[in-house]
């Protein structure tokens, strides 16, 4: 047996009580989110709070206003999951599909609620406003099922059974639907115990393989943590999700997985959380040891310097940076001697150091990050071809290094790897000083 399977073997016995095995589907309805003119928020919403409960989402499905495309939605649901919640649909007008798909799929007729009628009444005399007919149609529900009161619009929601599913159709107004399942859906979930718990392990410096390769032993889909990795603009991130009879178990079994991910992953490691970044990560470091930065960047052209101050409270540790994207300004602002660009060129190693040193020098830094490259997607040759890069560090006690880079992709994927890389470089360095 390996390390890897011990550690994960260790972190699978923490749960003594089975959790909530039962699973939810949700099925976001509406022409707008197919299309990508909006963006459907409501599905991570629902998850996260399902999750709060013990319950796993098995899927979720975007469909269009169209009648068969949400009844086969409602179908495929209802199969795979024990509870499914729909969102969107619910509205007055002609595309508001939502509730004829689901009697259709209940093989239900719709029948008019009085109650919900009276509401949606009372709701329009409220505002002082005339109720269309139109309004009438959403009191209408599948025979068998419950309305489920909105205080917030005009549209009541639907709780039914699918099969052996228990169906949740809600609206698709954020405030309205969020508001609907705290107050009229949470109580009824059925068989919900335990809770489910979510941390992200980011690190970079490591190819999706080669990490996949380290936490090998830890990558089961079974048992109370779960792992999975995502990968995004260098960051490889591993998603930890654990499963407990408590939520303070839960957070247990997800800490000690993020420990054994620390101890394999070691320096990748940036952080852990959506909040922790590479550049607060490196500002925390400066921080830390009390040291400065300054920045001098080319090819990336301010980004390192964007990146630095993002987090509250940069000017802690970040003096300011210098964009010489053209070499005169290279000479004049940063001091690098002509001879030097003449003989190896802007884009070398050369050139790169003494950026670095000029640009700390420049602002009496402790450090100086400085970053020079071909982004393209014009101006590379076969000798320096587009996607090579040269970051450099200059440090206390003339501590210098520089790396030669070649990025794949576009010009903004080589932009934001120079910069993420160059930052990364001097948060390792930082790391080394503080051990």
């Amino acid at each position: 047996m390996d390390d890897g399977q011990e550690i994960f073997d260790a972190a699978d016995t923490t749960s003594q009580a089975k959790p909530s095995s039962a699973r939810a589907f949700i099925v976001a309805i509406g022409q707008e989110l197919t299309t990508g003119q909006s963006v459907d928020t409501n599905s991570a919403w629902l998850s996260d709070k399902l999750a709060d409960v013990g319950l796993a989402t098995a899927g979720h499905i975007t469909v269009p206003d169209e009648l068969s495309a949400i009844v086969e939605a409602f179908d495929i649901a209802a199969r795979l999951a024990d509870i499914v919640i729909s969102t969107g649909g619910l509205g007055p007008t002609g595309d508001d599909l939502t509730r004829q798909a689901l009697a259709r799929a209940m093989g239900a007729e719709l029948v008019l609620d009085e109650d919900s009628l009276a509401t949606i009444e009372a709701f329009f005399k409220k505002l002082g406003r005339a109720m269309a007919k139109t309004n009438r149609t959403q009191a209408y529900i599948p025979a068998g099922c419950e309305a489920l009161v909105n205080p917030n619009g005009t549209a009541p929601g639907v709780a039914g059974m699918l099969g052996r599913a228990r169906v949740f159709a809600l609206p698709g107004v954020p405030r309205e639907m969020k508001a609907m399942f705290l107050d009229s859906v949470l109580a009824k979930l059925p068989g919900c115990h335990g809770a489910i718990v979510h941390r992200v392990v980011r690190t970079f410096g490591l190819g999706e393989s080669t990490l996949g390769e380290k936490i090998a032993g830890l990558m089961r889909r079974t048992g109370a943590v779960i792992l999975g990795t995502t990968v995004a603009e260098g960051i490889v991130s591993v998603r930890v999700t654990s499963q407990g009879p408590s939520k303070a178990q839960a957070d247990r079994q997800a800490e000690d997985m993020v420990e054994n991910l620390r101890s394999l992953l070691g320096e990748a490691v940036i952080g852990v959380g959506e909040a922790e970044t590479m550049s607060s990560a490196t500002g925390n470091l400066l921080r830390q040891t009390g040291q400065t930065l300054a920045t001098a960047e080319s090819c990336t052209g301010g980004f390192i310097g964007k990146l630095m101050t993002d987090p509250g409270g940069a000017s802690d540790y970040y003096l300011g940076g210098v964009v010489s994207y053209a070499n005169e300004a290279k000479q004049n602002l940063l001091g690098v001697p002509a001879e030097v660009i003449e003989k190896h060129g802007a884009v070398s190693q050369q050139v790169a150091l003494s950026m670095a040193r000029g640009v700390r020098e420049k602002f009496q830094a402790d450090w100086g990050v400085a970053v020079t490259g071909i982004a393209g997607p014009t101006g590379g040759s076969a000798e320096k071809p587009v996607g090579l890069v040269y970051t450099a560090l200059a440090g206390p006690d003339d501590k210098t290094a520089v790396q030669k880079h070649t990025f794949l992709g576009t010009r903004e994927t080589i932009r934001r790897r120079s910069a993420l890389t160059a930052i990364n470089e001097l948060r390792l360095r930082l790391k080394k000083s503080c051990q």
